[in-house]
């Protein structure tokens, strides 16, 4: 009886062998034609998608979750199918491996550093509705990295399983690094010697640090109505690693120069994004310039007149007690 079986289990399989053959054999010319589209989508987390909305701190790292969707096209009755000649035509083999998706990116800047967690994932199942898995893409802008949109691309590929096709999909995500407000001010003889009622300049040249066009705003920060002082121009548009010269003007008054008398005057200069960001901080910290200027010799305020006059008037009777002689 046990012989029997034997011969009849060998018999079985021998005869599933052949048929496979055969199947394999006879299906060929047909069976060519027919193929089934993959599909993959990518798509951005929603948490991810608001994080996008700012700009990426220089320097920082920005972690941008993928959602990866990955489906077929195969007919239900295939698909489900737990027959093995079935499974052998569909998937090429009687156990289904899992589906390889390759992440690639396209066209990342050399100003910042992207990389993907994981360039392969795997799904483990065969659907005609989207199975999905994640991966993360990390997002980190270098200190050179200029302040203006960027895009670049991401590329998930699958791969070919017996009759399911290979396919690949392509999305592009775009990100901003965040604005640097900061100049650098050299000033031609910060100070200077000037007389009573004496018109001098300061020239200041300013240097846009940032990585972006810097609207630089001048001001004066301490004056009086005694000194006439004209700051030009009080703002200057500044490209990136450019710079732009302000200067400032000031007129001494009458009475200056008593004692060797030293004025210093303040220039306050703000570097603000531009145009302003709703979604940064527009403005940096201002660089405070200090501008002096002293008197020359010593001088008595308000007397020359009268200095001069009483000269003349020795001079003359210096002059009338010589001719009496």
């Amino acid at each position: 009886m046990s012989r029997n079986f034997k011969a009849v289990k060998a018999a079985f399989v021998l005869g599933m062998l052949l048929l496979m053959t055969s199947f394999t054999a006879v299906l060929p010319a047909s069976a060519a034609l027919i193929n089934y589209p993959s599909v993959i989508s990518i798509e951005i987390a929603p948490e991810s998608l608001a994080a996008l909305q700012d700009p990426v701190q220089i320097e920082g790292t920005l972690y941008v979750k993928l959602n990866i969707g990955y489906s077929v096209t195969v007919p239900e009755n295939l698909l489900s199918s737990s027959n093995l000649l079935v499974r052998m035509f569909v998937f090429g083999g009687m156990i289904l491996p899992p589906q390889q998706i390759h992440l690639e990116i396209n066209g990342k800047p050399d100003w910042a550093d992207i990389a993907i967690t994981t360039p392969d994932v795997y799904i483990s199942e065969y659907s005609n509705e989207f199975v999905y898995t994640s991966a993360d893409v990390v997002i980190t802008p270098y200190y050179d990295a200029p302040a203006v949109p960027k895009s670049f691309q991401i590329t998930a590929t699958s791969q070919p399983v017996g009759k399911v096709l290979s396919n690949t999909f392509t999305t592009t995500l775009t990100f901003q690094p965040d604005y640097i407000p900061l100049i650098n001010v050299e000033v031609d003889k910060p100070t200077q010697q000037a007389s009573p009622k004496e018109t001098i300049q300061y020239k200041m040249t300013v240097k846009n640090l940032g990585n972006k066009e810097t609207l630089v705003n001048g001001r004066v920060t301490d004056t009086s109505s005694e000194w006439a002082t004209i700051l030009t121009p009080t703002q200057m548009l500044i490209p990136p690693g450019e710079t732009a010269t302000m200067t400032f003007s000031l007129t001494t008054p009458y009475d200056f120069g008593w004692h060797n008398e030293l004025r210093t005057f303040s220039v306050e200069l703000t570097p603000q994004r531009s145009p302003p960001s709703s979604n940064t901080n527009s403005s940096g910290t201002p660089y405070t310039v200090q501008l002096q200027v002293n008197s020359v010799g010593f001088s008595l305020p308000g007397f020359e007149l009268a200095t001069t006059l009483a000269a003349l008037a020795v001079s003359a009777l210096l002059i009338a007690k010589r001719k009496k002689r």
